[in-house]
């Protein structure tokens, strides 16, 4: 009998691993997720730009915003006549007086650079400001102490205007001008101003060619710069009137034949037909920023083009990327864009009143 008890024993042994090993083998095959019910919520390959809210509030007429590098957000409230200087949760810290800014920059030394106007007897004028933080301690600065330098005024063209201002490698810095003539062949409204760190003139950029024309290196109503750190690489955006190209990208040479600007990519040149160079895509671009760590591109597009993007994103090879932001997919209210910035993975927006803020589905928990 005890012989017959250990037989039995064996054989629901044997039975129990061969179960055993059955499941074992069954679970190395993957599972078919398509056996799933559909969640149209949820998609394992999707990537795009998820709200963070609420907004930041209380503006009156937003034209430019960045982050700066003391990690502090700077807005230019042409509406209100102010640089606001708020915290990067969106607590207001100071601010102060510039007549209509149109553009703010912070170089190195963290100084702002700041297009605005002032009044010169009876006329209102075109001008650049450079702002000196007071510093409170080694890490901060407070706006609202610090000292205004005004470094360059239009005197001669009362109707110009400064729209955009970048700072490139070495503190030198970049102005997009803006205004109503452009006939003279020396001296035309409508063109980008390089100036040394000590707010010297260097020189125009002759390599972009003021007037309409359907060439990728026209110029006529400048909008927005945004530069490339370390580098005097830029991109302009401008209004689709009288010319093909919203956006162009330069890239600076510095060789033994040639020093100066040229198209990154030329559509001239088949190999360089890229997506950001598509002709007549843009409605109104009406300016640009960048994530400095990938190198990608955000062009504000306002009016929303005839796909509906109202923020188109390329990579640095110049490709389109899938997740651009259409307003039906985040906000009705962000169908005019007017600027933005890029920093730590979030991607700000502002409208005239609002600045909102966006982050890459992928970049959460990161």
């Amino acid at each position: 009998m005890m012989m017959n008890i250990g037989k039995n024993i064996l054989r629901s042994s044997l039975f129990a691993l061969c179960i055993a090993l059955f499941f074992f083998v069954g679970c190395e095959k993957k599972f078919d997720f398509s056996t799933l019910p559909p969640d149209e919520n949820i998609s394992v390959n999707d990537t795009s730009y998820i709200e963070l809210t609420p907004p930041f509030t209380g503006f009156t007429h937003i034209s430019s915003v960045i982050v700066g590098g003391d990690q502090l957000m700077y807005v230019a409230d042409k509406g209100a006549s102010k640089i606001i200087q708020m915290n990067i949760a969106g607590a207001k810290l100071g601010d102060v007086t510039i007549l209509h800014p149109t553009s703010v920059a912070q170089d190195s030394r963290l100084d702002l650079l700041v297009c605005g106007e002032m009044v010169v007897g009876n006329d209102t004028i075109g001008a650049i400001f450079r702002i000196h933080l007071a510093k409170v301690s080694l890490r901060l600065s407070q706006i609202t102490a610090s000292h205004i330098d005004t470094v360059w005024k239009e005197r001669s063209s009362p109707a110009r205007r400064f729209v955009s201002l970048i700072v490139v490698s070495e503190n030198q810095y970049i102005a997009a001008r803006l205004g109503p003539n452009n006939s003279s062949p020396i001296d035309p409204d409508s063109r980008l101003l390089w100036f040394k760190k000590t707010d010297t003139l260097i020189t125009p950029i002759s390599d972009l060619q003021t007037g309409v024309g359907s060439a990728i290196t026209f110029l006529n109503k400048p909008t927005g710069l945004v530069s490339f750190p370390n580098r005097k690489d830029f991109i302009v955006t401008q209004t689709s009137e009288g010319v093909s190209y919203g956006a162009i990208w330069m890239s600076y040479q510095n060789t033994s034949d040639f020093t100066g600007w040229i198209p990154k990519f030329d559509p001239t040149i088949p190999t360089q037909r890229v997506d950001f160079i598509s002709p007549n895509q843009f409605i109104q671009a009406n300016g640009v920023t960048i994530d400095a760590n990938r190198e990608d591109v955000f062009i504000f597009n306002a009016f929303a083009d005839s796909n509906g993007y109202a923020i188109k994103k390329f990579d640095r090879k110049g490709k389109f990327k899938p997740e651009s932001i259409h307003p039906r997919d985040v906000s009705p209210t962000l169908r005019e864009p007017v600027c933005g910035a890029f920093s730590d993975k979030i991607l700000y927006v502002a409208t005239p009143s609002r600045i909102f803020r966006f982050k890459l589905s992928t970049d959460f928990n990161r």
